[in-house]
Formats: structure tokens, sequence, C-alpha cells
């Protein structure tokens, strides 16, 4: 169940002044683990029963909004992105309701990774399944963000474990276990970087899908993580906002392709089940 494994190659993608290559520091990488294990510490109590399940739980109004058809996406703690030793944890969540939908509609479409490419074109270039059991898989995926003359590529290769600890509910979280950013992407030049060497755009990403069948249709969360390089002081005043944007903007096409995919099949099926209905 693959949502979860849509990175954010943000804003830092788009900025040819950070081209320079820089190195994960081993500092960063500490800060890193320490947010993320804090992070599955919170998706273990959703899953427990110590806190909602639903992060649209955790306010009266917000499963009413998604219900109603709006895309709701926001900063984890309000914040995004955090500042750690040389680094930016960039975190995000989102929610859509997909009307008329069964869970296994929804983790159906997650886990198609060989459509990946159709679902969420132009974001995701190439997907493939590398492993599959009924608790884990493995994929690869070559993401790509483009903005003015500036093309940024990421390959990655991603560990997923998926849980359903009730009939109507499923999770999964996913964690990168290769990141290496591509150089010259798309020219004859093209090739891939050492891990943790080159431009910085994103060292390395984690991810949580939620879902729960109820009120008619499934509830679909998603939270993004990423670790990317921090923004020179000099161009701050420049890339701060696109910081605050931009991943905004690429959950919320994220949710809202994965509510299109998903209720167009289930329109598909029904036509295909009661052809008078055309």
């Amino acid at each position: 169940m693959g949502g979860s494994v849509f990175r954010c190659l943000m804003f830092l993608l788009l900025v040819p002044a950070l081209a320079s290559a820089v190195e994960l520091k081993p500092e960063t990488l500490r800060a890193w683990d320490a947010y993320i294990g804090a992070a599955k510490g919170r998706m273990e109590k959703r899953a427990n029963g110590q806190a909602p399940f639903l992060w649209v739980d955790e306010e009266r109004d917000l499963a009413q909004r998604v219900r109603a058809g709006e895309v709701l996406v926001g900063p984890v703690d309000g914040d995004s992105p955090h500042p750690v030793p040389h680094g930016l944890i960039h975190d995000w969540i989102g929610a859509v309701f997909i009307p008329k939908a069964h869970l296994d509609d929804v983790m159906a479409v997650l886990d198609d990774y060989g459509h990946y490419q159709e679902f969420y074109r132009p974001m995701v270039a190439k997907s493939r399944l590398l492993e599959q059991t009924a608790d884990h898989e493995k994929v690869t995926l070559l993401m790509v963000q483009k903005a003015y003359s500036v093309t940024g590529a990421v390959e990655t290769d991603d560990e997923i474990q998926i849980a359903r600890p009730g009939p109507h509910r499923a999770f999964s979280w996913s964690i990168s276990v290769r990141v290496q950013e591509i150089a010259d992407y798309g020219r004859p030049s093209e090739h891939l970087l050492p891990e943790d060497h080159g431009p910085g755009y994103v060292w390395r990403t984690y991810g949580v899908t939620r879902l729960e069948q109820r009120d008619g249709g499934v509830y679909v969360e998603m939270e993004m993580t990423d670790l990317s390089r921090d923004i020179p002081l000099w161009y701050r005043w420049l890339i701060q906002p696109l910081a605050e944007r931009l991943p905004r903007a690429v959950l919320r096409e994220t949710l809202q392709d994965t509510r299109d995919v998903v209720s167009k099949k289930i329109r598909a099926a029904s036509l295909t089940t009661h052809p008078l209905a055309q």
C-alpha cells in the first residue's frame, strides 16, 4: 500500500543556486533518526487507540470538511520545515474522502505500482515493485520535479510495512533504504550520484498512509516527511515562501489523483455491472 512513498522533492529542486555538491553529515542523520522515531511513536498510538486513528478526527469539523469534498493539507505540528543541523525536515499531512469506495478499492490502487506513472504523472516517471508479501513491500521509484528551467530527479528504494488493525482500517509506513539524486536528468550525460552526496535536494524519506472505511466511503490520509540540505542564509528570503507552498501543492495533488483514480475505477465497475446505467 504505497501512497505514502510519494516524496515532496520540494522547492530545492527548483533552485539552480543550490546545485553545488554537499554531503550528508552524521549530526544531520542523527537528528533525522530521532525525528522519525518520534513520528513512529505517534503512529503506534493511533494504531493502538491511544490517539484518534485519523488526523481528521482530532478536530470536530475536519472530517466534515473532507466529506464535503475538500482536500485538507497542512504542516505537521503547525510548522514546516523544521531546521536541524545542516539540514531541513519537511513534514506535511493531508486528507481526502472518497465516496462509495471500499477499503480494498483504495488499497488496490495504492498497490498498483506498475501504473503509478499513469496515476501520478508527471511526478512519477518510473515505478516498479521489487518484493511483496502480505505485510511488506519494496519498491523503486523515480521522482521528477520540473519548474522554470530546472529539473530535479531522485531515485529511491522504499521499504513499506502494511497493517490492517481491523476490517475497515489499514495503514502503512514507508522509509527509504536508498536515495540517489540524478545529475543531468534527461540528457545523454545523465547519471546517478553516490548516496548522501550531491545537491542535497532529498537525503531521506518517510511516509505514512492511513485508510478508514466509514460514512459511506474511505478516508485517505497521507503524511510525507523528507530530509534535505539547509538553505544558505543568503537565499533564504527567496526560498522560504516556496518551502511552504510547494510541498502543500504536491501533497494536495497526490491526494486528488488518488481520489480521481479510485472514483474512476468505481464508476467503470458500476457500468460493467449495470450497463443500462449508461
